[in-house]
């Protein structure tokens, strides 16, 4: 009885134990690229990876090919992680005092570089811009489980309902929009 559903178990969790081990060296590599070395980034980043892999997903179906599943993998990774930083760049530009400003952890930015892109009908154009707010959701949803304080916004429960309303409408946009134009290319 139990020999066969460890048997159907194996292949799903090698799969899962397989994907975790490439999200992990290649979130070593990108941290290695722009010469990371903080934990919270380390985080963020391997948060950030793992939601795009899940990301890139779901778009499996029989019309899609493995090809340009992978592509728009590789092709994400760099605006993906960009957008996991950038909530944090409130720290440059504000100071320590200013972290976790609304303006830099909401979709803000993401919507707005929604706007001029929905005229790009082209692959990779879209998938530059969604991947980025796949980065920034995930880097808002992990604070969400960080207990972050938002500036500005009174409560904790308000906090974390800003954080993870912004966060799932970023990567629900990002789906979204490029569902429009994965198949158009």
């Amino acid at each position: 009885m139990f020999e066969g559903l460890t048997q159907k178990s194996k292949k799903p969790l090698m799969v899962l134990v397989f994907l975790l081990t490439v999200a992990v060296i290649t979130n070593i590599v990108i941290l290695k690229l722009f010469d990371q070395k903080s934990a919270y980034r380390e985080a963020h980043s391997l948060v950030g990876i793992i939601t795009l892999m899940g990301f890139v997903y779901t778009f499996a179906d029989d019309k899609t090919s493995r090809i340009k599943l992978f592509s728009l993998f590789l092709i994400s990774l760099v605006p993906c992680y960009l957008g996991t930083v950038f909530s944090d760049l409130d720290i440059k530009l504000l100071g320590i005092g200013g972290h976790r400003n609304p303006l830099f952890h909401s979709g803000l930015l993401f919507f707005i570089l929604l706007i001029p892109a929905k005229r790009f009908r082209s692959f990779v154009p879209a998938a530059i811009i969604a991947s980025f707010g796949v980065g920034l959701g995930s880097h808002l949803i992990w604070d969400l489980f960080d207990h972050a304080d938002v500036r500005w916004i009174p409560g904790l429960n308000l906090d974390r309902l800003w954080l993870g309303t912004n966060g799932l409408f970023c990567i629900l946009s990002a789906k979204l929009f490029l569902s429009s134009r994965l198949n158009k290319s």
